[in-house]
C-alpha cells in the first residue's frame, strides 16, 4: 500500500489532536458503574470486593502481604465497597 502525502498530513494532524484533546488517558482503567443504595441515596460502585475464603489466609506473612496489594488496587482503582461477612442471617 502506497501512502500519499496527504494521507500521512492527515494521520498526523489526527494524531497530534488526539494526544492534546481532553479524554481517557491511556491505559487508565475506566470509571466504575455506580448504583443509588436505596435507604440513602448514597452513590457507590456496582461492584464491591468480596473476602470470604479468598482473604483468609492466615498467618502467613507472604499471604497476607498479597491480600494487601489487591486491596490497595481495590481502592487505587475507585473501589469503595468491601464486604467481610462470611454468611448472612
Amino acid at each position: 500500500m502506497i501512502i500519499t502525502r496527504r494521507t500521512f498530513v492527515k494521520a498526523a494532524a489526527a494524531s497530534g489532536a488526539a494526544l492534546v484533546l481532553p479524554g481517557t488517558a491511556p491505559g487508565a482503567p475506566p470509571a466504575p458503574v455506580m448504583r443509588a443504595v436505596p435507604s440513602s441515596g448514597e452513590m457507590l460502585p456496582a461492584v464491591g470486593l468480596g473476602t470470604w475464603i479468598t482473604f483468609n489466609v492466615g498467618d502467613d506473612p507472604v499471604l497476607r502481604d498479597e491480600c494487601a496489594e489487591v486491596i490497595a488496587a481495590f481502592f487505587a482503582a475507585g473501589g469503595r465497597m468491601i464486604d467481610s461477612s462470611p454468611m448472612y442471617g
